[in-house]
């Protein structure tokens, strides 16, 4: 299998979910892996769920199974590229187009790995899965694969979600926070000035937007900036805003409103604002600031206003969230802790939907010991490190199951001029591969 070739094939494939615009991957892309893995001696099936597609392959029978877990599914473009991100181009042995990293190219590592595996007749169940909604909450893709493998008593005792980066040993993600607080419009004539600010985006040390990864302290988010702005200046009323929206969990690039200042002497005309969108832009960093209880780490609580837009007559803010947590009520009671201060008199409503679970595997559990052992043989990292962004795996850590998380070498996830290290995917099915192997020798260590 040339995996340049089938990458370039992947990239080709029309794969972006944006719900708001009804745009989701199309069928070819998962009848394209479903043939190779059916091409390699695998017993493969598309799935389907509310119009999303899935496909799982399995070889093998009995226990133990473990199960690779990956997605095909994109995130829209967004501005800043020097390439067309549907056609791979190769650059100085990196491979840019939208998916290499985030995860078309973890894809192409599972092929490589299935096409390995289908030779070595394994005790045990090795299952390949490959989704089509990862990044709009896995709903119809892991949970379908899920119940799929449960119905044949085949859910998993080893998960590797071929969805991490940089070839490292990932055990800790949290979980995800959906975070919904709309105010009415109140649109109102005013006497003063126009003023127009604008506030840029800066991730430091790294071209992702992903906003799991957002560091408060480090890192600056266009609407938190606004938000900041207009505490400090809260004679300032909003009267429109724009900015570089992608999706729930991109952080926007850009983010501009339009105001207006009553004390400005000079220029002064009859102007219209809105001071309801201006008391929630106020309330956007005392939000992102909130804190209730969770397990350890390292990226602590993430709560990044992404998308801000009008709606049946009301101005509504989403914040994707991250928290090593399942406890919704915490969240519901810090939450509306700020809102009923900060939107005092206004006839707000909020929602929150919680993920449902995280993942924190054991450092001391098989699987984990087994990867570190082959990372040494690879020389590779054999640290076990947590990443921000959430993944399939969440999908399947509310029961008992050993699992972690995996992956090429990348760049720019969710960004622009997504990029990974071409010779970082034949590597990493060799990662597979041995571990597979490892985890289902006949005499288990």
């Amino acid at each position: 299998m040339e995996y340049i070739d089938v990458l370039r094939q992947l990239i080709a494939f029309s794969t972006v979910n944006n719900p708001p615009q009804n745009i989701r991957p199309t069928r070819d892309c998962v009848d394209y892996i479903n043939d190779q893995l059916t091409g390699v001696g695998l017993n493969s099936q598309v799935l389907e769920q509310n119009g999303f597609f899935s496909v799982l392959g399995t070889i093998g029978e009995g226990r133990p199974v473990t199960l690779f877990l990956a997605h095909f599914d994109v995130v829209p473009i967004g501005p800043g590229w020097h390439t067309d991100p549907f056609e791979l181009t190769v650059r100085e042995g990196m491979g840019y187009g939208r998916g290499t990293a985030d995860d078309k190219g973890n894809t192409v590592a599972l092929l490589l790995t299935a096409e390995t595996i289908s030779n070595l007749k394994l005790p045990g169940t090795v299952a390949f899965a490959m989704t089509g909604d990862e990044e709009i909450g896995g709903l119809n893709g892991a949970t379908i694969v899920r119940e799929t493998l449960e119905k044949q008593d085949l859910f998993p005792d080893y998960l590797i979600t071929a969805d991490g980066v940089g070839m490292q040993i990932v055990t800790r993600r949290r979980n995800t926070v959906g975070i919904t607080i709309s105010v009415p419009q109140k649109p109102k004539g005013l006497q003063g000035s126009q003023e127009n600010h604008r506030f840029i985006t800066e991730y430091y040390g790294r071209q992702s937007r992903h906003s799991a990864y957002f560091c408060p302290g480090v890192d600056q988010h266009a609407l938190l900036m606004a938000s900041s702005f207009l505490l400090h200046n809260p004679h300032i009323i909003v009267s429109q805003f724009s900015g570089s929206f992608v999706k729930t969990n991109v952080v926007p690039d850009w983010f501009e409103i339009e105001g207006v200042n009553p004390v400005e002497k000079k220029k002064q005309a009859n102007r219209k604002g809105d001071k309801n969108l201006t008391r929630l832009l106020q309330t956007l960093l005392p939000v992102s600031r909130i804190h209730f209880p969770t397990r350890p780490s390292d990226y602590g609580i993430t709560l990044c206003p992404n998308l801000l837009y009008e709606k049946n007559g009301q101005w509504e803010v989403f914040f994707d969230g991250r928290a090593m947590t399942t406890d919704a009520s915490t969240v519901e009671t810090a939450i509306e802790e700020v809102l009923s201060e900060k939107l005092q008199d206004i006839k707000y409503q909020s929602t929150i939907r919680m993920g449902k679970a995280f993942m924190n595997t054991a450092s001391d559990s098989r699987l984990v010991r087994t990867a570190q052992k082959v990372a040494l043989q690879l020389d590779l990292e054999r640290h076990p490190i947590e990443l921000g962004g959430a993944s399939d795996t969440r999908h399947f850590t509310d029961r008992p199951v050993e699992a972690i998380d995996f992956g090429p070498i990348g760049f720019g996830v969710h960004g622009s001029n997504e990029h990974v290290l071409l010779e970082s995917i034949p590597n990493t099915a060799q990662f597979y591969t041995e571990l597979v192997k490892a985890l289902h020798k006949p005499n288990r260590d």
